[in-house]
């Protein structure tokens, strides 16, 4: 992990074919209570064109349950792109992250 804000376990393999819901558990140090005001984006190219590819390849709602939050599912990725999933939220004490994850499309 290069920085503090990407999902320990990044980056991730996901086939294009396949429809994944990605969790990430938030440091205490972040907030002490569930986060709330979840919101997704996911960039495709995030290293040339970041291209916001939000409206196609992600689908349902963002929740969380204690730390643990769960993405909207990531789906109808192109097999050799790279992606970056943003999740914001906000903290138990009124501050808004944002941590993410880099997924590769895979065949």
């Amino acid at each position: 992990m290069s920085d503090k804000r990407e999902f320990i376990e990044s980056p991730f393999d996901q086939g294009a074919d396949e429809q994944i819901a990605y969790v990430v558990t938030v440091p205490t140090s972040w907030g002490t209570s569930t986060p709330s005001s979840i919101t997704c984006k996911l960039y495709s190219d995030p290293d040339g064109t970041n291209t916001d590819v939000s409206a196609t390849s992600l689908s349902g709602t963002a929740s969380a349950t204690g730390q643990v939050i769960t993405t909207q599912l990531v789906k109808s990725l192109t097999a050799g792109v790279k992606y970056r999933l943003e999740v914001k939220f906000t903290s138990s004490e009124g501050n808004i992250l944002e941590a993410y994850a880099i997924i590769r499309g895979q065949r």
